[in-house]
């Protein structure tokens, strides 16, 4: 059986017609659909480069199609292209018997929606909370206040309507976002899961790290595309500021690349500690960032709004001691003690000083962090995907013999 899925971002196709991309969509991602569907149909935003583009990553391959959209950026691109993108959203939607759509998104919102009109089996995989995703300052658009109604809402009615729903969380989403199972209790019809899109194998799990006698530390940060200020680089530069004029040797690597790069380069300036901040720009695949952050002592991410955020887990995996914001389901694997304020740069670098003056509570906490994201190897979510996967295929299939 074939299926359509649908997750956000941009994708590029080279002359040789193959699709590359800079988020965690690669090939691998879509091979996880592959251990129940014959082939896998994605629909996205795609440009045409005229070569293969450097530092990204495959996101086509054997059954992993792709089918295209217009690569429009923005609500006002969106309107531009409004009727291309509504005529193949429902020429794609009649083509497919079932869909996965990882929602919220701009195109998995569009295409959920006429797919939904069409009343065949499908499912949506939860991903971020849009409410705090477009929360005040997270991203500088006249237009983000009504985003963040619409899609809010949107989120809260499709989760309703869908056959399947999968939450990133365990519990958080689940509440504010309830599927029509956890409402009016799962059946063969309506069914719901939690699962994370991490992926943790065995080679993505470290020693417990060591620091006694330590006086100099780097902390880690990832963001794949700076494209928002909702990761934390502002609060993050500002708690250095405190940390070094208080006189403790720290300094951060920034991992990843966007738009606000060059911005938040200028801004490590004007704090004066652009000697201590280094910006890597993107790496080439997982492996290099998780090299490059277990060579760091800590990870710290005041994320504005997240569901469960991969690179948190990446970096508890490899044994480091993490501080983070209490926002969506990151206190369901970072313990009270360890969560800021977003917006709390003082609050940052307080705690940061605080553990650094104790390394036995370093220590402790480099153990419990392996220990939480031994939960969530590729093994386990991989089982409960398949599972998810496959309750939808049995749907579609008994739909269509009714039919």
């Amino acid at each position: 059986m074939e299926i359509m899925v649908v997750p956000d971002g941009h994708y590029y196709r080279d002359p040789n017609g193959s699709v590359y991309v800079e988020s965690v969509y690669n090939y691998d991602f879509f091979k996880r659909y592959l251990s129940v569907y014959n082939k896998v149909y994605v629909v996205g935003r795609i440009t045409s480069l005229q070569s293969i583009p450097n530092n990204m990553k495959l996101a086509s391959g054997n059954n992993v199609e792709f089918l295209e959209l217009p690569a429009y950026k923005g609500p006002w691109g969106y309107v531009k292209n409004y009727w291309k993108i509504r005529n193949l959203a429902k020429d794609y939607s009649k083509r497919f018997n079932c869909a996965i759509f990882r929602v919220p998104g701009a195109t998995a919102n569009i295409m959920c929606k006429e797919f939904a009109l069409t009343k065949k089996p499908f499912a949506v995989e939860v991903v971020v909370d849009p409410w705090e995703y477009f929360s005040k300052g997270s991203v500088q658009s006249i237009t983000r206040p009504l985003v963040r109604r619409i899609w809010t809402n949107f989120l809260k009615r499709i989760c309703k309507k869908a056959n399947g729903v999968s939450y990133v969380t365990k519990n958080y989403l689940q509440k504010k976002y309830p599927s029509y199972s956890i409402i009016n209790g799962e059946s063969n019809y309506y069914f719901d899961s939690n699962y994370s899109s991490v992926s943790l194998n065995a080679n993505s799990f470290g020693e417990p790290k060591k620091y006694h006698g330590k006086s100099k530390f780097t902390i880690s940060h990832v963001a794949n595309a700076f494209v928002s200020y909702g990761k934390g680089h502002v609060t993050l530069m500002n708690a250095l500021k405190i940390v070094r004029n208080k006189g403790y040797d720290v300094d951060i690597v920034f991992i990843g690349d966007g738009p606000l790069k060059s911005e938040f380069i200028k801004m490590s300036k004007s704090f004066g500690i652009d000697k201590y901040v280094t910006f890597t720009g993107r790496l080439p695949d997982g492996d290099a960032v998780r090299e490059l952050i277990s060579n760091s002592d800590l990870f710290v991410f005041p994320s504005m709004a997240e569901g469960l955020p991969r690179v948190v887990l990446e970096a508890m995996s490899v044994g480091l001691p993490c501080i983070s914001s209490p926002v969506t389901g990151i206190p369901e694997i970072l313990p009270s003690e360890y969560l800021v304020d977003h917006k709390d740069h003082e609050g940052y670098a307080n705690k940061i000083i605080e553990l650094i003056q104790d390394t036995e509570r370093l220590e402790e906490a480099s153990e419990r962090n392996i220990e939480v994201a031994g939960n969530f190897t590729e093994e386990k979510l991989n089982a409960k995907r398949k599972k998810f996967y496959k309750r939808l295929k049995k749907l579609t299939l008994e739909e269509n013999t009714l039919n």
